[in-house]
């Protein structure tokens, strides 16, 4: 009755004030956001027809790139497939997404001059006219400012407000227009957040890759730090880092990962010890097939970072990967923080277990 109370009371205040009042929120629970990547080139063994709609809310397509005209460039081999997919889930929207870790060197050039992003703009609102199956447009530049491949500039940060600007602007607002972002401290800070969030639908912060191989074993994605050298490299911090710069819960959805890292030449079990080299492992579906089912390959868990680990002892191997608890706890979090909802990457690597763990997650969602 008090919170009623003040609802009214702060509604009449602002009708006397001749603003309009607030919509309230919904009393029943808002389904969250479930985004799936799906990469074009794992359709030979993953066709999109076995994309699980029923268990998504989204679907990145990747990827797009950028052509030496700065328009979008893309295969069209599986745009049949999509629209037979949507017509079974009529829920389900697709988002084109753009660039990608090996094909971002184009956004560096094309954001620097308004008459390029002109031109990518009008290029994406022409997609969308001629494709209907697509409901949005995805931008991931990795990365501005920092780099990735390509090394990145300062002016980048300025550059992609005035790129989504023109973007929005190009395909309206009844489609979607999304980010994939940089979850390390490094890359969070120099974006212009403020600026950037009111042409955007939400932001998909990828908070995975923290540590991929290397001299030094290390949690891949980590919910929760745990004598991290680097602290901040966890899914937790992230988030409350993108919050502080101004990314609305409502807009923010946090990234899981369906694969794993390694690393060789390890004499210990423990995390952060050295290793020599890094041990290709693929995603969870590879993983549950192979070392989860060698009993040399032994599971231990963090209980702090909350999520688990393999290690030989004999070939001292040691591998970081997500599998259903950790992948539930990351969905409760979401849930808790009433974050937008889950990106993951990507579909290909999961016949089921860490989806459904994640929705479970989910599904324990407070009321937002």
């Amino acid at each position: 009755m008090i919170r009623l109370s003040l609802t009214v009371a702060l509604t009449a205040a602002l009708l006397a004030q001749g603003a309009p009042p607030q919509p309230l929120r919904p009393a029943s629970p808002q389904p969250f956001k479930v985004i799936g990547y799906y990469a074009e080139w794992t359709a030979g063994k993953y066709p999109v027809s076995t994309i699980p709609g029923d268990k998504l809310t989204h679907v990145n397509y990747a990827f797009a790139k950028i052509g030496p005209d700065h328009r979008l460039t893309w295969k069209d081999g599986l745009f049949d497939a999509i629209a037979a997919l949507k017509r079974t889930h009529p829920h389900l929207k697709f988002i084109l997404s753009v660039g990608g870790w090996t094909d971002s060197g184009p956004f560096y050039e094309m954001a620097a001059a308004d008459e390029s992003r002109q031109a990518f703009a009008r290029s994406c609102a022409e997609f969308l006219k001629t494709y209907p199956q697509f409901d949005g447009i995805d931008l991931d530049w990795e990365h501005p400012v920092i780099g990735g491949v390509q090394p990145g500039q300062s002016r980048d940060a300025h550059n992609y407000v005035l790129l989504l600007e023109a973007v929005r602007k190009a395909i309206g607002t009844d489609k979607l227009l999304t980010i994939a972002v940089s979850a390390s401290p490094r890359g969070i800070e120099p974006l212009e957040y403020t600026g950037m969030v009111p042409f955007l639908d939400w932001v998909s912060v990828m908070t995975y890759d923290f540590h991929t191989g290397g001299p030094r074993t290390g949690f891949n994605s980590a919910l929760y730090n745990h004598d991290d050298p680097n602290p901040k490299l966890n899914l937790h911090d992230a988030v409350q880092a993108l919050l502080q710069k101004g990314v609305p819960r409502s807009k923010l959805a946090a990234g899981v990962a369906f694969f794993a890292r390694g690393w060789r030449g390890v004499e210990s079990a423990d995390p952060w010890t050295a290793g020599t080299g890094s041990l290709p492992v693929g995603g969870y579906k590879a993983l549950a097939d192979t070392f989860l089912k060698t009993p040399a390959y032994v599971r231990h868990w963090d209980d702090v970072a909350k999520v688990p680990w393999l290690y030989n002892a004999t070939t001292r191997e040691w591998i970081s990967y997500d599998d259903p608890e950790s992948v539930r706890l990351k969905g409760e979090y979401i849930a808790a923080q009433n974050l937008a909802g889950a990106m993951f990457w990507e579909l290909s690597h999961d016949e089921g277990p860490l989806l459904d763990a994640l929705r479970v997650g989910l599904r324990a969602s407070p009321t937002r």
